[in-house]
């Protein structure tokens, strides 16, 4: 899959389902944030994608 693929899956706004556990996007934003940290052609993505979980979790 490419960068501009994965923008696509990104960007649809169609109906929210909750498809991780909190735990699990807990687990997920430091892989994310890693991905992004690579700075390969996905890394805008993961960047983008990382910030949009971690506003979505409630504050610890």
């Amino acid at each position: 899959m490419d960068e501009a693929q994965m923008w696509t899956l990104i960007g649809d706004q169609g109906e929210r389902e909750p498809l991780l556990t909190r735990g699990e996007a807990r687990a997920l934003l430091p892989l994310l944030q890693h991905l992004a940290d690579q700075g390969d052609a996905c890394a805008d993505v993961a960047d983008e994608l990382a910030g949009r979980l971690a506003r979505r979790l409630p504050a610890e």
